[in-house]
């Protein structure tokens, strides 16, 4: 019998980790390196060896680069969008399948340890949204030969969020701290839960202090960054009642804090873990009462939908039947809904904010389609999304079975909410 997996992936430029769901603990477990259990980041580099002819990732590529001839390709999250070509023994490669290559070597390296493995739900946590690199792990289930609903792509704040709603309440009874130091510099989101309103929402803040806080402008002055990092905390500490801090990233690996880990602990608890972000994601990929809080409450942050797209049905109780629901990231927002049209050719298109009830309408006239039986004719309404705020609603007429041929006429309304 195989062994079945919830995986969850957090993908960035310099290192990957993989987690997955412990069915007896019941928590994410994190992956450690094969060669070296001390170890979960993964580094992204790639070693071909022509001694043995195969393909090495991770830190075995980083031990098989030093006991056998071959080739170290690295800077692959760099050159995604070049058209440059990598020859390599003989082959050529672009880096976008290099980059395919190391996220299926990263999965095979965790799955090969089993004698039978399948992934029922492997979801990969990026750190920004990249069109390119969507659109290349968006075809992932196909590499690997799983259905395309097993693979799915968030973002870094929303794993952050399913990993601290699933901690023990206490530590998100009041707004909760997420401070972000990457190699990029240091992020801070506060988490505010609004429990007592109508709708329950959780609101995202996001500060950016990638200018103020990096690693590269302290070098090895940790003095400096620890009296730096002291006063951010201090500053953001003061806006609201803050139950716990997560810190995650590079720039918290070494044991530099000292004036700051003072100002966080004081009347709160303090988290450090670079495993975050692979956690939240496995979370997610289990689902059920993992995602709970995503069904009690609307999340707003800066990557999620805000309103709730649909149509009015025209009728005396104004019927509002939403396309897509928001509250989830723009990018992995979709939906869908087939109308037959009575008597008409227009749809009212409603885009009503979840948060404050304020509603925007527009009458869409569906010009040239053709003279049909009241009934007769079928549309399908899909919303797609270029941005937390803008997007379009496509129309397509479908026709009404043999009867009435569909005259596959497609119509776009470009919306900014």
């Amino acid at each position: 019998m195989a062994d079945i997996f919830y995986i969850g992936m957090d993908l960035c430029s310099d290192f990957t980790q993989l987690s997955y769901y412990n069915d007896i603990k019941r928590e994410p477990e994190s992956v450690s390196q094969l060669n070296n259990k001390e170890t979960y980041l993964m580094p992204n580099i790639l070693f071909y060896s022509t001694d043995t002819e195969h393909w090495y990732v991770g830190g075995e590529a980083s031990e098989a680069r030093f006991n056998e001839n071959g080739t170290v390709v690295d800077g692959i999250f760099e050159n995604i969008g070049s058209d440059e070509r990598v020859n390599i023994a003989g082959r050529e490669y672009t880096y976008q399948e290099l980059f395919m290559m190391l996220v299926k070597l990263h999965i095979d390296s965790f799955l090969y340890r089993y004698e039978a493995a399948e992934i029922k739900k492997l979801v990969i946590s990026v750190d920004d949204f990249n069109v390119q690199i969507f659109q290349l792990l968006s075809r992932l289930h196909k590499d690997m030969g799983i259905p395309k609903e097993c693979v799915e792509i968030t973002s870094h704040l929303d794993s952050g969020l399913y990993y601290i709603f699933n901690q023990p309440t206490e530590l998100w009874n009041n707004s909760v701290a997420l401070y972000d130091y990457s190699a990029d510099g240091l992020n801070y989101y506060r988490i505010d839960i609004s429990k007592n309103k109508d709708p329950k929402a959780i609101t995202v803040t996001h500060e950016d202090y990638t200018e103020q806080m990096s690693l590269s402008k302290y070098g090895n002055d940790t003095y400096q960054m620890d009296l730096d990092f002291a006063k951010i905390g201090e500053y953001e500490s003061k806006k609201a009642y803050i139950s716990a801090v997560f810190l995650t990233g590079v720039g918290f690996s070494n044991k530099w804090m000292k004036k700051s880990t003072n100002v966080l602990c004081q009347g709160r608890r303090v988290f450090v873990g670079q495993n975050i972000y692979t956690k939240g994601a496995c979370y997610r990929a289990v689902g059920g009462e993992y995602r709970s809080f995503y069904d009690e409450y609307f999340v707003e942050t800066k990557e999620n939908v805000l309103s709730d797209i649909g149509i009015s049905l025209d009728d005396e109780k104004d019927t509002f039947v939403p396309i897509i629901n928001g509250g989830s990231q723009w990018y992995n927002t979709h939906g869908e809904l087939k109308v037959i049209l009575d008597d008409t050719d227009k749809i009212s298109l409603v885009y009503k904010n979840h948060k404050t009830g304020e509603e925007k309408r527009e009458t869409v006239k569906i010009h040239g389609l053709p003279k049909r039986p009241n009934k007769t004719t079928k549309v399908s309404l899909e919303v797609e999304f270029d941005s937390p705020h803008e997007g379009a609603v496509i129309i397509r007429d479908l026709g009404f079975g043999k009867l009435f041929p569909t005259t596959n006429k497609i119509y776009r309304k470009e919306f900014s909410i």
